[in-house]
């Protein structure tokens, strides 16, 4: 394994997702959000993959197989088929536990769904006897936990949550669920669209002018009888995927990430997206990244968005050369990601003293680049500083 001091702080992150099986763990970028035995004197960075389930110092029973992984800012949710795990950054409580204890949950009789990470707030979703129950925990200071509770119930002080707390408001079963820096939007089996916390940039998409803040879950204005597929959130705006293939956008589009061919300060409700055959999303910071179905991805906006050094800004979405045959796609707040059918694994866009591209350097890539693991990558939860990986 790479290693290097570590001297870069974090600043954001989000993706949700989980795999079935027993699977391998693998981490790089900062390590004191990896699932690792805390030590007050670590600060260092891997900026190579390396395995995590067979160090020494590896923080979960290798009983219990590893089936969801999210990232946030600076912390990590895990879940095993008994329990959920945090690591990392815990001031605003994001990690759900105190300072004794690993596990944020133990779920009992019920099925884990779903874990999701903003920049300082954490969701996790269960399912029993064909109910789900979306519990939030970490902070609170814009309403993103949907749990009644902001800086404008609790002037003054530090709103948050040690602990998770249950959601209540809305109506349905949890059927996907992303978290921007400080907003979350969640979709119900009632084809319902809700969303929660801070609305400056139009995140929330409720309303033409809407731009403040909501601290319960909040019903979006339906947008037709399609069912909702997918979420993708991780800064400040939103997409969403339906089930017909029609991709939506809301939230800021300044850089223009909304896909819209032009630069709009902020999309204040849901716009469509002219493209079409979509098969995965990703929203990045300043930019958007699209999984089309004949395996081949594209971005749009600002950033080091896969097209070459001399090409960091387009305001419609261009093909990234070199990449084919792509299952899924991932992106954050400065960089962004891809898995092939094969299991291979690409990065490309800002890196740093964390290493965070597992490429073994600390240059930006402005291309995909191919990310040496020894085994089939599954499923990633990309960190602002730091990744989890699942593989085969």
């Amino acid at each position: 394994m790479s290693m290097r001091p570590f001297l870069q702080r974090s600043t954001q992150a989000v993706r949700s997702v989980h795999t079935s099986g027993t699977k391998a763990v693998y981490g790089w970028g900062h390590t004191h959000a990896l699932p690792l035995k805390f030590d007050e004197e670590r600060d260092d960075a891997y900026t190579t993959p390396t395995r995590l389930d067979t160090l020494s110092d590896y923080a979960i029973d290798n009983s219990e197989a590893v089936s969801h992984i999210a990232a946030g800012w600076a912390h990590s949710l895990i879940g095993t088929q008994s329990q959920v795990y945090g690591f990392g950054l815990n001031r605003s409580g994001q990690l759900g536990h105190g300072p004794d204890t690993l596990v944020t949950m133990s779920l009992g009789k019920a099925n884990l769904k779903q874990l999701a990470c903003g920049r300082e707030h954490s969701h996790i979703v269960t399912e029993e006897q064909n109910s789900t129950s979306l519990y939030s925990f970490g902070n609170s200071m814009y309403g993103q936990l949907g749990i009644g509770k902001s800086k404008y119930t609790r002037p003054g002080t530090l709103s948050l949550e040690e602990f998770p707390v249950k959601v209540e408001g809305y109506q349905g079963a949890v059927t996907d669920i992303a978290c921007g820096l400080d907003h979350t939007i969640f979709s119900t089996d009632h084809n319902s669209l809700y969303a929660m916390g801070w609305g400056s940039d139009g995140q929330l998409g409720l309303a033409p002018t809407f731009t403040g803040d909501k601290d319960v879950p909040s019903l979006l204005p339906r947008l037709g009888d399609s069912k909702i597929k997918l979420l993708s959130g991780s800064t400040d705006f939103t997409l969403m995927l339906t089930e017909d293939n029609v991709l939506w956008t809301w939230g800021n589009s300044e850089y223009g990430q909304g896909m819209q061919g032009k630069k709009i300060d902020r999309i204040t409700e849901p716009i469509k997206v002219p493209v079409k055959g979509v098969k995965d999303i990703a929203a990045g910071g300043p930019f958007s990244v699209i999984l089309t179905e004949d395996g081949r991805v594209h971005s749009c906006g600002y950033g080091a968005l896969g097209h070459g050094k001399g090409t960091i800004e387009s305001l419609v979405l261009r093909e990234i050369e070199g990449l084919k045959d792509v299952e899924r796609v991932f992106a954050t707040t400065d960089y962004a990601a891809a898995i092939t059918a094969s299991g291979e694994l690409f990065t490309w866009g800002l890196n740093g003293p964390s290493g965070r591209l597992g490429l073994d350097s600390v240059d930006h890539a402005f291309v995909p680049k191919r990310v040496d693991i020894d085994r089939p990558v599954t499923e990633l939860a990309l960190g602002t500083n730091h990744v989890l990986a699942l593989c085969d």
